[in-house]
């Protein structure tokens, strides 16, 4: 009976303490990674230009401290000993991470993008550096023979990588929820020290694992006689192209997902679990194949392959389940808004936390992604630890030989998130963009194949599988169809227009006579057409509070604020800041009321976040600012409404000028506005407007540029819309001033960009009070009504 090598008892208790150990290291690197990199987009945009290049700045320095580590790790007397230094460095830099961040940030802030990279390749290099060496090192130590190399590298790699997954979870559902991002930080700097005294101390730290043989318990599970191995440049190569290829479908998943389930915090926090936790099984089951394989070259085209014929099928059941109306998670409920809903019950005046609606929320959530990404990263998991099994020849160089791997992965990832973010995405489409990836596993095997001509090896089984693979691509939806098809079945639009750009997917739902019905931006209703007053009612309200001359508007959505606006007379310059490239390009093509916007030599459209536009431009001052997110939950929101971008607003407002907020959250936000502005207005139909002076509205004014717009418009606009937008009927639906503000909500959470309560709201009971004007609207706001007439009397 043949043998495997195994552990001894009191090897194996070392190599599960380390494992513990990394697993909480794990934690604490994702815990940081949300952190930063959310604390970064504040100063540098929450772009998905900037976005990337932070992230891509992350990656380097995990690449070039896994390349360090590999080196140095067989030099070293005691690899553990050091591990344990690294962790209490990367707690050091934890601790001061957020002070110096904001210190870095408000220097910096709306620098050009070449220096977001350059200033975040710069903070985050020295502990992203020290987290990349931590792999090597222990991989050295560990590693004592090559034929349990692949199970060793499986399980620190996983137990790696499944200690991410439940940061990434753990800070993005519960840490910043309640302590913050500060909180949060501490709580993972704690995390570090632990780990790094524990390995310090650890009594056996200058003694490696050795292994011992017993018997196997099925002939099955003996290792077979390897083949020769690819050479080191190939092993390289291949981990580039892993890189590239898995860091290429999470972000596909990313966008499909977030159309389904819409753009949230939790949707980062969620996907990136379930796509970690696959990644970490898959490291470990297949590394311990890895050293039962008597062809390791094989077995890892196999993965690759697997992979992508996996995250094909996954596409392609969504297609099919679209074209052939089968039910499926945020598809049939594509109207409401896929988040995960906070789960109180109200008994009487007071909520209640309850674990069975958030089983039950959680669950609805997670099943899509679950669904599309689990299977096929569970395959994709396999492909680092096999690598690094085919390259490790001997136990010196185990080390180095991972730092050398990892570093070509990240590389290729960093290289993936570049290419495919500004140029396969927009120019070749998600579903394009998806059989390129399929197209490149199918490398591997041709690598193979062509090995196996050389040494005259006959084996029909590559070129059978690359066959079926790319008779498969043929069933994949083309560029465009799956979102038409997602976006018309969903919403029951007899036809949909596309438009996918490196931010997101536009979409303009069409009604049965061909005209626009909706607009669609990342999954989530934005606008609809024709206009019914919803948009302009804020407009005249904050127009009439400041008669502008100069107005700056963030976000422009559907552009009808922005038609509005340029019929008012007077206005001389209109600036809207959007983050969506292709939006206004979109909306000029197909949405003929809002296309004069674009031909007035008033108005420029740039492209930018809006925080990010202001820093960037210090001295410029407007009569009115004009922001109009989506949701409050959304990812990102947090920054428009925080204490700090109302401080930001307040220094870019004229002497007599108004900040205009539309807003669904109708507690906390108008109540961070009122600790920065002394006069504000809260109205009932979603709008607040905010000044450094006394807030009169010109009655007079008001009706004036509501009989102009409607005059423009004309037959343009919903039946009925002017009736809506009369000034009286709009003042009539004030609910509170400022002081009433103060006094409702002094209970209420302050936004805070260190504290954002606003996407981060799971564990949080939602705020329920009613609001209704408690004064005479006589008593406090006629006295501010100019040229009034009969409405005051």
């Amino acid at each position: 009976m043949k043998s495997i090598p195994t552990f001894r008892s009191t090897q194996s208790a070392q190599l599960t303490l380390f494992s513990i150990l990394l697993l909480i290291s794990g934690a604490a690197g994702l815990i940081y990674e949300v952190i930063w990199e959310r604390l970064l987009e504040i100063y540098f945009g929450v772009t998905m230009t900037s976005i990337t290049l932070i992230v891509s700045a992350y990656l380097a320095g995990l690449g070039l401290g896994s390349l360090f580590g590999g080196r140095i790790a067989q030099r070293l007397k005691s690899p553990l000993f050091t591990y344990g230094l690294l962790e209490i460095g990367i707690g050091v830099f934890g601790l001061i991470s957020p002070l110096l961040i904001g210190w870095i940030g408000r220097a910096t802030a709306g620098s050009p993008y070449w220096l977001v990279f350059i200033i975040s390749f710069a903070f985050l290099l020295l502990p992203t550096f020290l987290m990349g060496m931590t792999l090597p090192l222990l991989t050295q130590a560990f590693i004592d023979r090559v034929e349990t190399s692949g199970q060793v590298i499986g399980i620190l790699y996983g137990i790696n990588t499944l200690g991410a997954a439940f940061g990434c979870l753990i800070a993005g559902y519960v840490l910043i929820d309640k302590f913050g991002f500060n909180g949060a930080s501490v709580v993972a700097v704690i995390a570090n020290g632990i780990v790094g005294l524990l390995a310090i101390v650890a009594p056996w730290r200058h003694r490696r694992v050795s292994i011992e043989t017993v018997p196997a318990s099925r002939p099955s599970e003996a290792p077979k006689e390897e083949s020769g191995r690819w050479k080191y440049q190939d092993v390289l190569l291949a981990s580039f192209l892993v890189g590239f290829i898995g860091l290429g479908f999470e972000m596909l998943w990313f966008r499909i997902l977030n159309i389904l389930n819409k753009h949230t915090s939790y949707g980062f926090a969620s996907l990136l679990f379930v796509f970690l936790v696959g990644l970490a099984l898959g490291g470990y089951f297949w590394g311990r194949r890895a050293d039962r394989s008597s062809d390791i070259e094989k077995l890892f085209w196999q993965v690759e392959v697997a992979a992508g014929i996996i995250a094909s099928l996954g596409l392609i059941f969504l297609w099919v389940s679209l074209k052939s109306n089968i039910a499926f998670p945020g598809i049939n409920d594509f109207w409401e808004m896929q988040r995960p809903a906070p789960p109180f019950v109200q008994s009487g005046d007071t909520l209640y936390f309850s674990r069975r609606a958030a089983l039950v929320s959680l669950f609805n959530y997670f099943l899509p992604i679950l669904l599309v990404v689990f299977p096929a990263s569970f395959i994709l998991g396999g492909g680092l630890p096999i690598l690094d099994r085919i390259a490790i020849n001997s136990p010196e160089v185990a080390g180095r030989r991972v730092g050398d791997i990892h570093l070509a992965n990240i590389i290729g990832s960093v290289f993936g998130s570049l290419v495919i973010s500004f140029w396969m995405l927009p120019t070749l489409g998600t579903e394009w963009t998806h059989k390129v990836l399929v197209l490149l596993g199918m490398a591997f095997p041709i690598l193979y194949f062509m090995r196996k001509i050389k040494r005259f090896v006959p084996d029909p089984q590559p070129a059978t599988i690359l066959f079926a693979s790319l008779a498969l691509l043929i069933f994949l939806p083309g560029k465009g169809q799956f979102y038409k098809q997602l976006y018309e079945v969903a919403t029951d639009a007899p036809q949909a227009i596309i438009q996918e750009s490196s931010d997101s997917v536009l979409a303009i739902t069409l009604d049965n006579e061909s005209k626009p019905a909706w607009l669609w931006i990342g999954g989530e209703p934005n606008s609809f057409y024709p206009p019914d007053g919803t948009y302009e009612s804020r407009g005249i309200v904050c127009a009439g509070a400041s008669q502008p001359k100069r107005v700056l508007i963030i976000g422009m959505g559907g552009g009808v604020a922005a038609r509005f606006f340029q019929t008012i007379p007077g206005v001389e310059e209109i600036i809207i800041v959007e983050l969506l490239e292709d939006l206004g390009s979109l909306l000029e093509e197909n949405v003929e009321i809002v296309r004069p916007v674009f031909d007035d030599l008033r108005i420029q459209y740039i492209v930018d976040d809006g925080r990010r536009y202001l820093y960037a431009n210090p001295n410029e001052k407007f009569d009115m600012i004009s922001i109009d997110p989506l949701r409050w939950y959304s990812l990102g929101h947090n920054n428009l409404y925080s204490l700090e971008a109302m401080q930001l607003y307040q220094s870019h407002l004229a002497e007599n000028g108004v900040f205009c907020a539309y807003t669904d959250q109708t507690h906390s936000i108008p109540y961070t506005m009122s600790q920065v502005f002394p006069h504000v207005d809260q109205y009932s139909f979603r709008v607040v407007v905010a000044s450094n002076r006394v807030i009169q509205y010109d009655f007079a004014y008001m009706e004036s540029i509501t009989q102009n717009y409607t005059h423009i418009m004309g037959d343009s606009l919903y039946p009925g819309t002017g009736e809506n937008l009369r000034p009286e009927k709009l003042l009539s639906d004030l609910t509170r001033d400022r002081d009433q503000i103060i006094a409702d909500e002094n209970n209420s959470p302050i936004l805070m960009d260190l504290n954002p309560v606003l996407e981060y709201y799971f564990f949080t009971a939602p705020i329920k009070r009613p609001i209704w004007l408690k004064s005479e609207l006589r008593d406090i706001l006629f006295p501010r009504i100019l040229n009034c007439g009969e409405f005051c009397d």
